[in-house]
């Protein structure tokens, strides 16, 4: 990357999309949902995008010049039907287990084989063995993966049954672990969002490339931004980007300003 990574100092959004103006086009911005589109909540599916997020997204997505993708761990499913994110805005789900993109560029995912459905089902079983132990944790199947969320629990019971079972899910190799805000996500492709990013850089070829997320999962693509790339970071927490928001508001006000530029 060709700047340092953010110092920890928020950026104004106006600012943000003043730099990224200066930047050449077309443009590749990538977004996150929860925790960047969409405040963190107690239950998943109590999510939804904050106000003047989707008009924004389609607003850029028309643009001649700019390409917007979700990039998300979130299933397609919930993406399409509990966001409701718009058709114009390409879609990475499942940390890039599943794709819903433009015309002539799809990437359906292969169906589940036998061997992916006997593991998740290990899986399944594995963490609901570990929520039992957690009062008010709970777990979540997905369509290549298996999550255990742990943010109504008891922090400290949580936190050593989550590294032994982090750890005992990674010692076979052949599985991928995403983490989130009080979630352990185990999947049994090897995906990953910084994956989909790539290939979508690969197709599309921009002058540059945009992230915001605000997890670890996200992190994987800001270190792998490229020099003239922007990576903003959502949060407090410790980042590889460029520049950071404080919180999802100020994603908002940053696209919403970008649907002004010329």
């Amino acid at each position: 990357m060709s700047e340092a990574a953010a110092d920890g100092r928020d950026i104004d959004p106006l600012e943000l999309a003043r730099r990224l103006v200066a930047r050449p086009r077309p443009w590749l911005i990538g977004v996150d949902v929860d925790g960047t589109l969409s405040p963190i909540v107690l239950r998943p599916e109590l999510a939804r995008l904050l106000p003047g997020a989707a008009d924004a997204l389609h607003a850029l997505a028309t643009r001649e010049d700019v390409w917007v993708v979700v990039v998300s761990g979130r299933p397609l499913d919930d993406l399409r039907d509990l966001f409701e994110i718009p058709k114009s805005v390409m879609l990475v789900g499942s940390h890039g287990a599943e794709f819903d993109l433009s015309s002539g560029m799809d990437e359906s995912p292969q169906p589940k084989t036998d061997e992916e459905r006997e593991r998740l089902n290990g899986i399944a079983v594995m963490l609901e063995r570990a929520a039992s132990l957690l009062a008010g944790a709970w777990v979540e199947h997905k369509p290549f993966a298996v999550a255990l969320h742990y943010r109504l629990a008891d922090p400290t019971a949580a936190a050593p049954i989550v590294a032994d079972f982090d750890e005992r899910l990674h010692r076979p190799g052949d599985l991928t672990i995403h983490h989130g805000h009080m979630v352990l996500e185990v999947a049994v492709r090897r995906t990953s969002k910084n994956g989909a990013v790539r290939f979508l850089r690969e197709r599309l070829r921009p002058a540059t490339v945009v992230f915001v997320g605000d997890d670890e999962s996200d992190e994987h693509v800001m270190e792998h931004l490229e020099p003239g790339d922007l990576g903003v970071k959502v949060g407090g927490d410790e980042t590889a980007a460029t520049h950071r928001l404080p919180s999802p508001v100020e994603v908002v006000a940053f696209l919403a300003a970008l649907t002004a530029a010329p």
